[in-house]
């Protein structure tokens, strides 16, 4: 059989890699290393950047502006904090207040106008918050925090003015915010 010069060098070459083998013995694997300072400079920065937002966007933790839990009895407790929520911290107390039974409606008055009650109000069921600018008696401000027990089906209703925001709770569903002059 005639074999090629290239057929010859690989079987030579072929020839080699065993005897080396065979002379140096089985080849050691060196394991990579899992963890670098590149690796670890990393993942502390990626928790520093973390920390830092969780700080800069307060409302996007956890908050204590305000409690909702739900009674053996079955009623609603609301406990407020703080009154200026922001739009995300209204969104999800309504989310809350929905999930454990009780309506809700949200509203954005313009000035000069109120929402109309168009339902039965429960005894002492506002909390109001207004500014009404620098040096003059902010109106009807109740000390907080402020409790309130509600029963399933009862309803919040949160008007948001330029000056401040209202809570309003009561008995049962209400229709939506018919705006009047507010005298």
């Amino acid at each position: 059989m005639n074999a090629t010069f290239e057929d010859r060098l690989l079987d030579e070459l072929k020839g080699e890699v065993v005897l080396r083998a065979a002379e140096t013995g089985p080849v050691a694997v060196v394991p990579r290393r899992v963890v670098t300072p590149r690796r670890v400079g990393l993942a502390l920065a990626a928790c520093g950047a973390a920390a830092a937002v969780a700080v800069a966007l307060p409302g996007s933790g956890t908050t204590t502006a305000y409690a909702v839990g739900t009674n053996q009895d079955g009623t609603v407790t609301f406990t407020l904090q703080d009154v200026a929520l922001s739009g995300p911290q209204q969104q999800d107390l309504v989310r809350k207040l929905t999930d454990a039974g009780v309506h809700t409606q949200v509203n954005k008055v313009p000035s000069g106008k109120r929402c109309h009650d168009s339902g039965v109000v429960q005894p002492a069921a506002q909390i109001l918050r207004i500014d009404p600018g620098p040096g003059a008696p902010a109106d009807n401000q109740k000390p907080l925090p402020w409790h309130r027990t509600l029963h399933k089906g009862d309803t919040v209703r949160i008007d948001n003015y330029a000056q401040g925001v209202a809570y309003t709770f009561f008995q049962g569903k209400i229709g939506p915010c018919q705006l009047e002059p507010n005298d």
